[in-house]
């Protein structure tokens, strides 16, 4: 198994997908960061917010650029390596490897490497950004998002109607780093649904991932529609959410298990052939 994930790692950091795609999320970063600068530029310190709140994750002028990446999470993620399955059975370069190991080390195999490559091109670009406002702005801000008192934030500016908000009171860069965690696993976790989809539906790659992204699309209007936009995953994804922690763990056990299912069918259709 472990000379299997070597060399999947290894084709799938050798692909323009990834590239791509780690590009696009850096420049969210480095541009999300550039722009509180711009915003904050030559205010004197009292005017100013705290590293944490000044990154994508709590950052108020660039929640616009994190939200356009949580929309794009299932299209984006599914780019990076969830179609290289499908590339290997099309061109028939399964055949030559599956002489070398067995189909369940080979099936498993990718679906690891995509979980985890993906899971880490997602949170690099998030931690540059918290790096680059750590190195940057003060860790103690003057200000806060609530336009509350600095000296009341301990009281007046906990809610207990957003989701993890004590843990960004009592310490917000685990509060930071836990949504990027987060994100980062959602992203993952699509990734992997999206390799399943390519083994269930081999209608083509780029037709795979439009029908993932519309599907997600779809429930998501859907849950809005018939609950609330608080039961929306895009939602769950963004600080300062009014959401429930139950329901993004439904999102994930959703995601996760239908992957599972999806990877394990085919890994048992390809030896019963």
């Amino acid at each position: 198994m472990s000379r299997m994930l070597m060399l999947e790692l290894r084709n799938c950091l050798h692909r323009k997908e990834i590239k791509f795609v780690f590009s696009f999320l850096m420049l969210i970063s480095i541009g999300g960061f550039l722009l509180e600068c711009s915003r904050f530029y030559g205010m004197g310190m009292t005017n100013i917010r705290s590293a944490y709140e000044m990154s994508l994750i709590q950052g108020t002028s660039v929640h616009v650029l994190l939200s356009v990446e949580c929309i794009l999470i299932p299209l984006i993620a599914s780019i990076i390596y969830s179609d290289s399955f499908y590339v290997d059975y099309q061109s028939g370069v399964y055949k030559s490897i599956l002489t070398r190991t067995d189909t369940k080390t080979y099936i498993w195999a990718k679906g690891i490497v995509t979980f985890g490559v993906t899971f880490f091109v997602f949170l690099i670009p998030l931690l540059w950004n918290q790096l680059l406002c750590l190195i940057t702005f003060p860790t103690e801000g003057f200000d806060n998002r609530f336009a509350l008192p600095p000296y009341d934030i301990g009281t007046q500016n906990y809610n207990n109607t957003f989701m993890f908000d004590l843990l960004r009171v009592q310490s917000p860069l685990l509060y930071n780093l836990l949504y990027m965690f987060l994100i980062s696993l959602v992203a993952a976790l699509f990734a992997v649904f999206a390799y399943g989809a390519f083994s269930v539906f081999k209608k083509g790659r780029f037709a795979t991932i439009a029908g993932v992204f519309s599907l997600y699309v779809v429930v998501e209007m859907a849950v809005t529609a018939w609950g609330s936009f608080r039961l929306s995953l895009i939602n769950l994804l963004q600080s300062g959410n009014q959401g429930s922690l139950s329901v993004l763990l439904l999102w994930i056990s959703i995601l996760f298990v239908l992957g599972i299912v999806m990877i394990a069918g085919q890994s048992y259709r390809f030896e019963a052939k």
